[in-house]
């Protein structure tokens, strides 16, 4: 079994895994469960309720107790950066280019 939001309004969807799309009962409407896998969970911090939030989120609202929770994604990313080139001292471009890695946390 998977969950997702429905994406006309906050009901928690169930659905077998192979499943391609889910109709909502609240609302009738059909949602995809491509997307699915792409839900990050968390415990609120205040009254323990588990929150569905997009990945790299900052921060979540709880919609039962309105306490904003801060995402700690263990995760690392790599990032790359690259810098307008510039000449050396032969006059040939150089590319400035930088790469690191992040865990987001702020």
């Amino acid at each position: 079994m998977s969950e997702l939001i429905c994406s006309g309004c906050p009901t928690l969807l169930f659905y077998n895994r192979g499943a391609s799309n889910i109709r909502c009962p609240s609302c009738n409407r059909l949602n995809s469960t491509r997307s699915a896998n792409q839900i990050a969970h968390l415990t609120c911090g205040q009254c323990r309720t588990t929150l569905m939030h997009p990945p790299g989120a900052s921060t979540v609202q709880c919609a039962t107790c309105r306490y904003v929770n801060h995402v700690r994604d263990a995760r690392p990313q790599t990032v790359l950066v690259e810098n307008p080139k510039t000449l050396d001292d032969k006059g040939k471009l150089v590319s400035n280019v930088v790469v690191g890695v992040t865990s987001w946390k702020r």
